[in-house]
């Protein structure tokens, strides 16, 4: 029986290359080994050891290969592999979280769309590193740094442009299905989309009207919608399934996999707040089946929200059958 562990989404840089040394290495020197998650690895796992007469080596134990493969192997392959492709830096001592990878790994996806609607940088950081705050690139240099390769630019623009609507895509070959999201963070996954054959639109924001510029072709494919369970993102998947009302287009709400795993809705940097003056908050009640209208309810009474990224998308859609 596999071992199951507690895993960790926003490990450092430094972290993620630690364990892949232990694993091609059996050894690894980086300065790790007090950080929360290498001391569960170490101290509650046991799947990592430390080196006898000189505690400052960690050493990989036997059990700690089938870990390395079925939880980080993919992670460090997909983060390595762009790093080194756009000529970032991939030593240790770059102050990059996973947070921060996978945001890189969007905008070099996406630059020809972002390129010519840029942004200031505080504007930017606000869309791009969602719920990190306007001035989250101020304190992140080396990011800052990669960004401005990434896109070739020296600086952000002083003014913003028009407001736009972004076509923010991630595709795959064939996709059986069509997710629209209301946060970015799926679609910095973009792996993820392609081995489940997905389709991701992002429809955050102001960014609802989008949808009328997909083809049609995409409406012959089942279209499903994932966001905060909070009045914003409940408030957008009702405008969303107006839209496509007009093109008799249904869409079925994603329930998340763990309902239970909640926010308070004053956690620092969440704006949403329900309305306790009206019924379900002002919601339409006629789009919410019976479970989604208890779990609202609920999130109501205890004054919580459900971040969309603490769910697991492949997860929720299995909740309709769905398969790659």
């Amino acid at each position: 029986m596999k071992k199951q562990i507690k895993i960790e989404h926003n490990l450092t840089w430094r972290e993620i290359k630690a364990l892949n040394d232990l694993y091609t290495g059996r050894k690894s020197v980086a300065k790790v080994q007090d950080t929360n998650y290498f001391k569960y690895l170490i101290n509650d796992l046991s799947v990592i050891e430390r080196k006898e007469g000189n505690s400052k080596v960690m050493l990989a134990a036997d059990a700690y290969d089938e870990i390395y493969v079925d939880y980080f192997k993919s992670k460090f392959r997909h983060y390595n592999a762009f790093l080194e492709s756009n000529n970032l830096e991939t030593d240790a001592r770059k102050n990059y979280n996973e947070f921060d990878i996978k945001t890189l790994m969007f905008i070099a996806q996406q630059k020809e769309q972002i390129i010519p609607n840029l942004t200031t940088q505080h504007k930017f950081s606000s869309l791009f590193f969602e719920k990190k705050g306007t001035k989250y690139l101020d304190n992140k240099k080396s990011v800052l740094k990669a960004i401005y390769k990434i896109l070739n630019i020296q600086k952000f623009p002083l003014e913003d442009p028009k407001e736009n609507l972004w076509r923010f895509v991630v595709d795959c070959p064939s996709p059986k299905a069509v997710v629209f999201c209301e946060n970015l963070d799926f679609l910095k996954t973009y792996w993820i989309a392609e081995e489940n054959s997905l389709k991701l639109w992002y429809v955050g924001g102001n960014n609802v009207n989008i949808i009328n510029q997909i083809d049609r072709e995409e409406f012959k494919r089942p279209f499903y919608y994932s966001g905060d369970w909070d009045l914003a993102g409940l408030n957008i998947y009702g405008r969303v399934k107006t839209i496509l009302a007009q093109y008799n287009k249904e869409i079925q709400l994603l329930y998340p996999n763990n309902p239970n795993n909640r926010l308070p809705v004053d956690v620092l940097g969440h704006k949403s707040k329900w309305d306790f003056s009206k019924e379900l908050s002002g919601l339409k009640s006629e789009i919410f089946n019976e479970k989604e209208t208890r779990l609202i309810k609920s999130l109501n009474q205890s004054n919580e929200w459900i971040e969309e990224e603490s769910n697991d998308l492949v997860e929720m859609l299995k909740n309709f059958n769905y398969e790659k």
